[in-house]
């Protein structure tokens, strides 16, 4: 009897953790749809062809980039910046389907619907030391206050749109890592040191009429720790 009840103590043990590994674990699926919600001038530019996260109760959230990524000429990536895009311009877009519980990289909840994604640097001003191992992010904006593919140049305006995606005063971001530990292909892994979940991906980049491709590397899951 005590064997009995030890070995299915045992099994119910052996049965948990399996679930919670399975419970931890994302996957990434490709979409081949853009997302409603965008306005007709924003729609026009998105890559119909994205990414969707999933996770132990589906669809996490699902993310798709320009056609076209205007990017800087001979820029050299350092320490400062990455990336080579423009402080508020608009890279893609972002859809969080109806019951994913989602949040950016400062835990904050993003509410189910369409999003612009676009460019950030985090401020120099003392306030973020530590925030993250990068100056660089993106940006989730609510579809439906923006609705202009141009630039948001203003610092402060692109922070307040922004906001309004968490319903808070601070923008709704995503960390970037750096491009340089990109692989070819686009994959989806987990960085144990930090509990993230890292999105890899190649775009199509353009510099003055120039093809090329640029690397990113996306924290879709995770929250800082500071």
């Amino acid at each position: 009897m005590t064997i009995r009840i030890l070995l299915t103590a045992a099994l119910l043990v052996v049965s948990g953790f399996a679930g919670a590994v399975s419970a931890d674990d994302h996957k990434l699926k490709a979409v081949k749809e853009v997302p409603a919600g965008l306005s007709s001038e924003i729609e026009k530019l998105i890559n119909a062809a994205g990414h969707q996260i999933h996770g132990a109760d589906g669809a996490v959230v699902e993310l798709w980039l320009l056609k076209s990524l205007p990017i800087k000429s001979n820029f050299k990536s350092g320490a400062a910046q990455l990336y080579p895009f423009t402080p508020g311009q608009l890279l893609g877009a972002m859809r969080v389907p109806k019951g994913a519980q989602y949040t950016d990289f400062r835990g904050q909840e993003i509410a189910s619907g369409t999003y612009t994604l676009r460019y950030g640097l985090q401020p120099e001003d003392g306030n973020h030391l530590g925030t993250s191992d990068t100056a660089d992010f993106i940006l989730a904006l609510p579809a439906k206050i923006d609705t202009k593919p141009a630039t948001i140049e203003d610092f402060y305006e692109l922070s307040e749109r922004s906001g309004k995606a968490a319903g808070s005063t601070h923008p709704a971001i995503f960390s970037l890592l750096d491009p340089a530990k990109a692989g070819k292909e686009s994959k989806l892994d987990e960085d144990k040191s930090a509990d993230d979940w890292v999105l890899t991906f190649t775009a199509n980049g353009n510099a003055k009429g120039k093809a090329t491709e640029v690397k990113i590397r996306l924290v879709v899951v995770g929250e800082s720790e500071a």
